[in-house]
């Protein structure tokens, strides 16, 4: 995966999407797949911005029972198996607990009728031949039993739990970039740290798009036959430029964050209840519920769903939002005890409202996405917006809309197959026996938490990994205070656009995944990077500071 502005700027494409968020890149690799020539641009690097900020569940839409949505249960569920058949190195089943309280809609009576109806919609969940994908059947358990797993919950009425299980994503940014890779490799052409800075309309078509490379600040122009904007919060900014407008950059958005905390449960993940409320659930429980998820031996706590306005570009999260937060899970979950010393990480993203009438004491990110044709709203033939809401459906949106596209082209559309096509790295049969395949091979006296942890990030692809360490063993040894090893800093480098060090600290690598990297660490991967990339002492510093600016809150 290469970056090529001169060819980008030098070639007519049939479309151009606008935004490399999972939503944006799932298009461009299904309209690539089907034979279309596309070019993406995405104005930091893929996946920064909302598809980062996600609690790295893929939802079976369970809560969807609460508002007797049955066809989009449905439909996530489908698409959760579809994750873990492309992608069986990053996406596994993971166990979820919700305690009972009482005997009325918080009960172990009702959430009991709840797993039989979730376990009936979704008949059809286990069809892949892999036993590690199967996803049991719900049950309900004892009082005592709900303890044993969860000492430190509620007990004030407590009568038992639910439990149902849903997937988890190991590494949701190298989850993006397996799209954007598959999309390369499948003819589109990509290009992160682009911006797109106007649209020329003519004749009711947009004939062209104005962008800038961020990394130089370098003009160009992008020709297209269609363009997607798949630019999530920033749409309506995008939509502007339709008009020729100076586009308005206040957006009213849900704010959604989540924190890196100790880990208080091994093997379940857990919801606690919030003070939040759904006014437009069917069935109303209570209060939104927060999930306490095992991952990478901490847990990962989210989401919230406050209101935020202004410029998505200033979108940071605050002390106070961490605060606040931290607050709110001690109220719902005490056994944590949680402070804010032991709060290394958060991260998070904005969201569409599903309201337009905003109380900040409720729910209000959207349930449902959007796919807008503009020939419609604003007379334009060739320019569609998406709007998606969650992780799990994006390839699943991106279907619709590029069948959207063909049609708007005057072409019947090919037969979609990333339903079926494994991403990159997913080229795995039955991932248990994949696994012990690797650890068995002892491949260049790698430690054998290294292999593990390489196959859940590279899958298929940890021979090209392997293959540095075969030329250079000095790129098999690990980053001080880490399990990544050198070779992935130069892979990300040469092969996957990384264009920052904090591209390649916290969306291409673990290491800056769960809070500052070690300052040795650091060091190494700064000179690794630079060398790479030809820096110089002002760049590396500067590069350093924005890394570490990860780790502030805003």
């Amino acid at each position: 995966m290469k970056r090529d502005l001169k060819a980008m700027a030098g070639t007519t494409y049939d479309l151009l999407v606008i935004g490399g968020g999972v939503n944006g890149l799932c298009v461009a690799w299904d309209a690539a797949l089907r034979g279309l020539s596309v070019a993406l641009v995405e104005k930091g690097d893929f996946g920064a911005g909302t598809s980062s900020g996600t609690l790295k569940i893929v939802h079976g839409g369970l809560r969807y029972l609460q508002y007797a949505d049955v066809r989009r249960m449905r439909e996530s569920i489908r698409e959760r198996m579809v994750l873990m058949r492309i992608a069986p190195h990053l996406v596994h089943p993971l166990p979820f607990l919700v305690p009972t309280y009482g005997h009325l809609l918080k009960g172990r009576e009702i959430m009991a009728v709840a797993m039989g109806l979730t376990d009936l919609i979704g008949l059809d969940r286990n069809r892949l031949d892999d036993p590690q994908k199967r996803i049991p059947n719900g049950r309900v358990i004892s009082r005592r039993e709900c303890l044993e797993l969860l000492p430190g919950i509620k007990r004030k009425t407590l009568t038992g739990a639910a439990v149902f299980y849903d997937a988890q994503m190991v590494n949701s940014e190298r989850l993006t970039l397996a799209f954007a890779l598959a999309a390369s490799a499948a003819g589109a052409q990509l290009a992160n740290y682009v911006e797109v800075t106007g649209l020329w309309v003519k004749d009711g078509r947009v004939e062209r798009a104005a962008a800038k490379d961020v990394l130089t600040g370098d003009p160009f122009e992008v020709r297209a036959r269609m363009v997607a904007n798949m630019t999530g919060p920033w749409s309506d900014i995008v939509v502007a430029y339709l008009h020729g407008a100076r586009p308005d950059r206040r957006v009213l958005r849900s704010k959604g964050i989540q924190i890196v905390a100790p880990l208080y449960s091994t093997e379940y993940a857990f919801a606690v209840e919030s003070s939040q409320r759904d006014p437009d659930a069917f069935i109303r429980r209570g209060g939104r519920l927060y999930f306490v998820t095992p991952w990478r031996g901490r847990s990962l706590i989210g989401t919230t769903d406050t209101v935020y306005e202004g410029d998505p570009d200033d979108f940071a999260i605050t002390e106070r939002d961490i605060g606040e937060f931290i607050d709110e899970i001690n109220e719902a979950y005490p056994a944590a005890g949680l402070t804010r010393a032991e709060v290394p990480f958060w991260f998070g993203g904005l969201r569409p409202v599903g309201e337009k009438n905003i109380d900040p004491n409720v729910s209000r990110a959207a349930r449902k996405f959007e796919i807008i044709d503009h020939a419609r709203r604003d007379g334009v033939a060739n320019f569609i917006s998406v709007v998606g809401v969650k992780y799990t459906t994006a390839r699943g949106i991106a279907e619709q809309a590029v069948d959207l596209v063909f049609r708007k082209m005057g072409r019947r559309p090919p037969k979609c197959t990333t339903a079926t096509t494994p991403l990159w790295g997913g080229e795995i049969e039955r991932f248990d026996r994949f696994m012990s395949e690797q650890v068995r091979r002892k491949a260049h006296g790698l430690p054998e938490a290294v292999v593990r942890r390489l196959v859940y990030n590279y899958g298929s692809g940890l021979d090209e990994i392997l293959a540095y360490v075969e030329r250079d063993a000095s790129l098999g040894r690990t980053l001080p205070g880490s399990e990544v090893t050198r070779a992935e800093v130069v892979h990300a480098c040469r092969h996957e656009m990384a264009a920052t060090l904090t591209d390649v600290v916290v969306r291409r690598t673990e290491l800056g995944t769960l809070g500052p990297p070690a300052p040795k660490a650091v060091d190494e991967v700064l000179a690794i990077v630079s060398n790479e990339l030809g820096w110089s002492d002002t760049r590396r510093a500067s590069e350093r500071d924005a890394l570490l600016s990860q780790y502030v809150p805003g």
